[in-house]
């Protein structure tokens, strides 16, 4: 449980506030700080409010999204593609959407993330900053992929924003649950091009199960590109086969992976279609 806030000057301070206080953790929107049942195990909150982080630019070939900024205002940007704002939108209450931040969504990286999924399968890249113990800045570009697979040893870097490429790249996204507000059994995504002679490329196929994680099904994506899988069907019966789930309160093992694979089969389904971004 939070014992005690503290409010960063500026992004250096917040990690040397971070380095210098165990257990610690970032506070951005809070929605998952001191909640019966969250995610959350620290003693001291770092305030990231009034850094400057809460801005949606078009900054050329990307769309810069500031980790502070808010679910909702995903949703109201005209900047902001639509596939984002869908998963926005997967966060039921209006009230936690204006609280509830982009960073803090992909940061935490759990298995009811309404936004991880997504921006894996976006190839997205995100800015971190960082300081070392002898007080040195620096801030690095991370692929979201590499963000995703090394996620422990980002524990002690501030992520300052998300860079979406502006490229022609279809991503979508399903989330299944009893109702907007009950946890998700399974939120998955799809991203891949279609490129000339309809050769698919640059595929991403991201499952986030309750109680297994957020996974990404590497051998599906190869087998996609190698055009092992070209159907529907066999995408499906592969992701369900590649797919780990456990019995829990939210449902069967088989269960999640039966409505994690039908859905990432219609993602397919849709991007062979021509499917909007």
């Amino acid at each position: 449980m939070i014992q005690e806030y503290l409010v960063a000057s500026n992004i250096a301070d917040a990690l040397t506030l971070k380095r210098n206080n165990a257990r610690s953790v970032w506070f951005a929107g809070g929605t998952e700080i001191n909640r019966m049942g969250g995610t959350v195990d620290a003693k001291v909150g770092i305030a990231l409010k009034g850094l400057g982080l809460d801005q949606i630019v078009d900054d050329g070939p990307v769309i810069r999204i500031g980790a502070m900024v808010s679910l909702q205002a995903l949703i109201d940007s005209p900047l902001v593609p639509q596939w984002l704002k869908d998963a926005a939108r997967y966060c039921g209450s209006y009230t936690r959407r204006h609280m509830a931040t982009i960073g803090g969504n992909l940061a935490l990286m759990n298995d009811h993330s309404f936004l991880a999924p997504a921006l894996l399968a976006s190839r997205c890249t995100l800015v971190t900053a960082n300081v070392t113990e002898g007080g040195a800045y620096s801030e690095d570009e991370v692929p979201v992929r590499e963000y995703y697979t090394y996620h422990k040893q980002h524990a002690t870097t501030l992520l300052l924003a998300i860079l979406l490429p502006k490229d022609k790249r279809y991503v979508g996204s399903r989330r299944y649950a009893l109702s907007v507000q009950n946890r998700s059994a399974a939120t998955v995504a799809f991203g891949a091009m279609m490129g000339e002679a309809l050769v698919i490329s640059h595929v991403r196929v991201v499952a986030a199960i309750h109680g297994s994680g957020v996974q990404r099904l590497t051998d599906v994506e190869n087998a996609i590109e190698s055009g092992e899988l070209s159907s529907r069907e066999d995408v499906q019966l592969a992701a369900s086969q590649a797919l780990e789930a456990v019995d829990d309160f939210v449902g069967s093992r088989e269960y999640k992976r039966y409505i994690a694979a039908e859905g990432i089969g219609q993602l397919f389904g849709e991007f062979l279609k021509g499917g909007a971004r």
